[in-house]
């Protein structure tokens, strides 16, 4: 089961279109989340002022514009600039010295002002300033393509992502029963890229593309009794010559009796990469089976 989509965007230095330092002006494109330089005021969207060209109220090709963060919508202008796709940036006027180290030793690109959501995000709509901080950003592609983060979701949703298929023993079933006391092995069973990676897939829209490469880091195993395993990789799969020996890797024991329900979640990476910019995208599944646990005593009656 699908619980979490949790994108995570680099910082404002992967994420603008920029000019040269003697151009201070920035254009951003509230559709595509990228900026670029020279901007003017328009009859469409107007000027904040501060050498960013504010949102249009539609773009070009007569879309609605949206602007989101995390998955969330935002605003796509706040007293603290315009929504890039990571923070509201404004270009530092004028911008400082060359041998400012702000600069990193660059002689190309732009000095901004980069302020996160969370700094705008209040109920007096006040800006902290505080929370803002200058930056470095080099030059990117066509501000006119694609949300790259669309396509990298996109990606991802070629991919068929799936919950594991369960190992365990004892393994389910109206005959098995296991011993209290004994150990329990889990792993994943057949582990394939859709279930556990890693995997890539790449999505295009004209000349952009983005790839995206997703894999497990953990799987969380609720044992159903109060107590939850992580296990780094996709365990062992039990074998009759292991006899009573504990699992390496992916195991536990239980202590009363009963029957249990085992949740296992898979915590999936995706990185993506592409128009210049990258992220993050955090994704889990969940997969459950139901084992019985029973005395010894009991067994051998």
């Amino acid at each position: 089961m699908l619980r979490r989509v949790l994108p995570v965007l680099a910082l404002c230095a992967s994420l603008l279109v920029v000019a040269s330092p003697a151009s201070a002006d920035v254009f951003c494109n509230p559709k595509s989340g990228i900026c670029t330089g020279d901007a003017e005021e328009t009859d469409s969207g107007g000027s904040t002022g501060d050498g960013i060209e504010a949102p249009a109220d539609k773009p070009a090709d007569g879309g609605e514009v949206t602007c989101t963060n995390r998955g969330k919508k935002v605003p796509c202008r706040s007293v603290a600039g315009v929504w890039n796709g990571s923070c509201y940036v404004k270009a530092v006027k004028p911008p400082p010295r060359a041998i400012d180290p702000v600069w990193e030793g660059h002689t190309d690109g732009l000095i901004v002002t980069c302020t996160p959501p969370a700094c705008v995000e209040r109920p007096d709509q006040s800006w902290v300033p505080d929370c803002a901080f200058d930056r470095w950003i080099p030059s990117l592609p066509d501000p006119s393509g694609p949300d790259p983060e669309q396509l990298a979701l996109r990606a991802v949703s070629q991919m068929d992502l799936n919950p594991i298929d369960i190992g365990i023993v004892p393994e389910e079933g109206p005959d098995r029963v296991g011993i209290v006391g004994m150990p329990q092995w889990m792993w994943v069973n057949e582990p394939v890229p859709n279930t556990f990676g890693p995997i890539s897939m790449t999505a295009t829209a004209g000349s952009a593309s983005v790839t995206a490469t997703a894999s497990v880091d953990k799987v969380v195993w609720d044992m159903g009794d109060g107590t939850t395993v992580t296990c780094n990789g996709s365990g062992t799969v039990y074998e009759d010559r292991f006899d009573i020996m504990d699992s390496p890797d992916c195991g536990h024991r239980y202590t009363k009796q009963g029957e249990y329900e085992v949740t296992a979640t898979s915590y999936w990476t995706v990185q993506w990469e592409g128009m210049g910019q990258r992220g993050t995208i955090l994704r889990d599944f969940e997969a459950k089976a139901n084992i019985v646990m029973g005395e010894a005593q009991v067994i051998t009656q």
